[in-house]
């Protein structure tokens, strides 16, 4: 077994422009999608919270518009995730990690003590200043707020609730989420110019007491998911991104420098509004990458269920989500947690996605289908009530014919680990340690080169690529999940912990937790960033 370093995958921006690191590539060629003519120069917003917080999260957006010097604040770079189980886990577990750590700072603390000690020094590189943006800038693009568009909640209505003693956390969660949401259903349907993204900014006061309370024994009930699944599956919905009043005031001590805070909140909201940031440089671009991962739910029984959720994409990392049905797995009969798929619920899952993919992506099927799951692939030799593999492979010829070519990959936590012989930094991100022909152990964070540190905040955890079935090489397979490691548009950074097919997995999972039984869900995953 002898370790072999993976080329950094490279991007593409406008003008042609390549690149491995988002923020150079931006900076020399500006977005993908000025060179594909689907550009858009302006994204609207409206903004919901109370007039404070209206005001200054308004503030908060428009210094974006100026250059913003990156300061001498050190730059760590989150997004840890690892697979237990059939269940993607975000070690960060956060709303978002478009600009704001909202993990406790003493748990930052705690982390970085298990950090290799490295004195640091200003790196332009992995912080380089802001240019602005506007339209003259390299993003071509402005961020536009109609005052008309923005909805007031009255402080005193929040106040109220808050501090009424008959009330019990839970009650006042859902009564402070109505007063948000009766503003976003009247921005909906009473605004003569209609956004293309809405900004809702939660006092700190309400977060403080309310952000997750216990629910139904050992669980807890999650405001921001809970209004994020309530607003989304509206009619006539646009994307929500909610943001913390700390945020904007500035006063979390493990938030971003403002500089990468600009990079991460336009490049997201670009993406939200339907543009291209950065697309990736394969060689075959008529390959569909398709995710599927589990998540636990608990029905009104309280007993334990579980659901699927398929992510396919393309290589402009264009995504749509499919939840499949919920289901009950023993773990004890299967004598495993990890949850598999009966031939009928594999076979339909993955012909919806497809389907509705061809129809995404403009109508052009894909001539190759790859599918990264989270289990083990059963087959119907193995578990007979399981023949996964057979449904998913005679759902894809159904839809595509017998000519497509299908590689069957499995991606789980690696338990086997690199160290470096000498230095105090880790493995390279890219390693990749092959333990036969089929199974690897690939980095997709550590060292890089490019930034001459490096910048995670966990300590990196490998992950472990298996291929089932399929034609494709380990190495090919390897250098693809690389690749989809950097099709993260919620932030600008150069890497992610997980490919995208699995990322938002999780994110999708415990948003639709919270929604209605009969609630129809946005296809589209940037809903759920």
């Amino acid at each position: 077994m002898t370790p072999e370093l993976l080329d950094e995958p490279l991007l593409e921006f406008g003008n042609d422009r390549l690149s491995e690191d988002p923020k150079q590539g931006i900076t020399i060629g500006g977005f993908f999608s000025t060179s594909t003519h689907t550009h858009r120069s302006e994204i609207h917003y409206a903004l919901i919270g109370t007039n404070y917080n209206i005001e200054k999260a308004s503030e908060w957006i428009q210094q974006f518009g100026e250059v913003i010097e990156a300061s001498d604040k050190e730059v760590k770079i989150k997004g840890g995730g690892k697979i237990d189980e059939g269940q993607v886990i975000d070690e960060d577990d956060e709303e978002s990690m478009l600009f704001a750590y909202e993990a406790a700072d003493e748990e930052i603390d705690a982390v970085s003590a298990n950090l290799p000690t490295v004195q640091y020094v200003k790196n332009k590189r992995l912080n380089p200043d802001f240019p602005g943006f506007t339209l003259e800038s390299v993003f071509q693009c402005q961020l536009i707020n109609d005052e008309m568009n923005n909805k007031s909640v009255k402080q005193a209505k929040i106040d109220t609730i808050l501090n009424d003693p008959a009330l019990t956390n839970f009650d006042r969660t859902i009564r402070i989420c109505d007063l948000y949401k009766e503003a976003y259903v009247d921005l909906l349907e009473n605004s003569l110019s209609p956004p293309n993204i809405c900004f809702i900014v939660i006092p700190s006061t309400v977060f403080k007491k309310l952000s997750s309370i216990p629910y139904k024994g050992n669980l807890f009930f999650n405001l921001r998911r809970y209004l994020k699944a309530q607003l989304i599956t509206l009619p006539n919905a646009i994307p929500v991104q909610i943001i913390l009043e700390d945020t904007v005031l500035g006063k979390k001590k493990s938030l971003q420098d403002v500089s990468m805070q600009a990079w991460n909140f336009v490049v997201a909201n670009y993406y939200k509004n339907g543009g291209t940031p950065w697309t990736l440089t394969l060689k075959d671009k008529h390959t569909c990458f398709i995710g599927v991962s589990f998540h636990k739910v608990l029905n009104a029984e309280n007993h334990l269920v579980r659901s699927s959720i398929a992510q396919a994409f393309n290589y402009e990392g264009k995504g749509i989500v499919f939840i499949g049905k919920s289901f009950k797995w023993d773990a004890e009969a299967n004598n495993t947690l990890a949850p598999h798929l009966t031939y009928e619920y594999a076979h339909d899952l993955i012909g919806a996605i497809i389907q509705k993919y061809k129809k995404f992506n403009q109508n052009v099927a894909p001539n190759r289908v790859i599918i990264h799951k989270t289990t083990d692939f059963w087959t119907s030799a193995q578990h007979a009530d399981y023949a996964e593999v057979e449904g998913l492979k005679d759902g894809i010829h159904k839809v595509l014919g017998e000519e497509v070519t299908i590689d069957l990959v499995t991606i789980k936590s690696a338990t086997v680990k690199l160290l470096r012989r000498q230095g105090n930094y880790p493995v390279m991100r890219g390693t990749l340690l092959p333990l036969d022909q089929q199974t690897g152990v690939l980095y997709t964070t550590g060292y890089i080169p490019y930034y001459e540190t490096f910048p995670g905040q966990h300590i990196p955890h490998p992950i472990e690529v298996s291929i089932f079935e399929g034609e494709s090489t380990l190495k090919r397979v390897c250098e693809e999940v690389l690749a989809l490691t950097k099709l993260n548009f919620n932030n600008c950074n150069f890497f992610d912990s997980l490919p995208i097919t699995l990322r938002f997995a999780q994110k999708v999972g415990e948003i639709i937790q919270y929604a209605e039984e009969d609630a129809v869900l946005p296809d589209k995953y940037y809903f759920y960033m």
